[in-house]
């Protein structure tokens, strides 16, 4: 079995998330206090263990959870999602990072929200190539 980078790398630039969706989506976010420079990206979809079962486009939102010299950041995925929604976009993913801030020695916490543009969805087996030794007799 082995992934086909070249046809994953086809629809990675073939599908798009139309530009008229996601003017909407940089609007919304603009209005609900993100600074609205939201860009489009590939975004690996996993199953319940983790594994990846299939690729979407997106886009991933972060904000600071803990920061000694900032403060937190405010979370505004709960509100962005109710919009997005309408637009046909899900919450995947979701997950955190510790990073060291070296000016003040203190760990930053950031929180990672990812949307999919579900029309996008496409699963992994596209790109998967069998060969003779991956079936058992």
């Amino acid at each position: 079995m082995k992934f086909n980078d070249e046809k994953f790398r086809q629809w990675e630039n073939e599908t798009h998330i139309p530009d008229d969706i996601m003017t909407m989506v940089n609007y919304i976010a603009e209005k609900i206090g993100h600074d609205g420079q939201i860009a489009e990206e590939t975004i690996a979809i996993h199953n319940r263990v983790g594994l990846v079962v299939g690729y979407a486009k997106g886009f991933s939102v972060t904000h600071c959870t803990s920061s000694y010299a900032d403060g937190p950041t405010p979370d505004l995925s709960g509100a962005f999602s109710k919009w997005l929604k309408g637009l046909d976009f899900k919450l995947e993913n979701s997950f955190g990072d510790n990073g060291m801030d070296s000016a003040t020695n203190w760990h930053d916490t950031f929180w990672t929200n990812q949307f999919i543009y579900t029309p996008s969805e496409t699963s992994e087996d596209k790109f998967i190539i069998w060969e003779d030794d991956d079936y058992e007799e």
